[in-house]
């Protein structure tokens, strides 16, 4: 552990003096390879703690990570849900906000802020705050799918509908099982006079 907070913190130190004036071209492009080649060690070496089940080491080291790379996506998603499967839910939700401060015109990080309050939370108004930010961004099938599943938990049965028939006119190339997930879904709320809290069928 200590050699790598050794590289870390050379690393920290690079990544500072780079930033405080500018270097020349070549002395930049120098200390860019040498940036991203550690990036890709840190990687490697956060993928090991996690098959490990060192997930301390590895949220420790997700957190020298983005300081260094705000804009490292897979880091606050792979921390986040580390944190609050562990209890620790107001981190995980301080460190999802850092990651919309960081990143705030790419969808997920609401994604994943909605994905939470959908999931671990139940809070489901929360989480249709969060999952219409996302889809303002160009984003992945799966977001508009839990968007659908959310509204119809809180019962806006018209936009449930109305997402989903959104999604499958956007992705025609979803997977094939979940696309007739989707199409179940469909047919199971037009066909209700009012839509359950609960029930749904198909993956969020």
């Amino acid at each position: 552990m200590n050699r790598w907070l050794w590289v870390l913190g050379i690393g920290c130190v690079l990544v500072a003096s780079a930033q405080a004036q500018p270097l020349p071209p070549e002395v930049q492009r120098r200390v860019d390879t040498i940036f991203s080649k550690m990036v890709d060690r840190w990687i490697v070496q956060i993928d090991r703690w996690w098959h490990d089940g060192q997930h301390e080491h590895l949220i420790n080291m997700t957190y020298f990570l983005i300081s260094v790379d705000p804009h490292h996506i897979e880091a606050y998603e792979n921390a986040g849900w580390l944190l609050w499967s562990s209890n620790r839910d107001d981190e995980a939700v301080a460190l999802y906000e850092r990651g919309i401060r960081n990143n705030p015109d790419a969808y997920d990080m609401y994604y994943e802020l909605g994905q939470y309050y959908y999931l671990r939370k139940k809070d489901y108004a929360k989480a249709r705050e969060y999952l219409e930010r996302a889809i303002q961004y160009p984003c992945q099938w799966f977001v508009w799918n839990t968007l659908g599943h959310v509204y119809a938990r809180l019962g806006e049965r018209q936009k449930a509908i109305e997402t989903w028939q959104e999604l499958l006119r956007r992705f025609p190339m979803m997977p094939l099982n979940q696309m007739e997930a989707v199409r179940k879904n469909l047919r199971d709320l037009m066909t209700r006079e009012e839509t359950p809290a609960t029930g749904e069928s198909g993956q969020p």
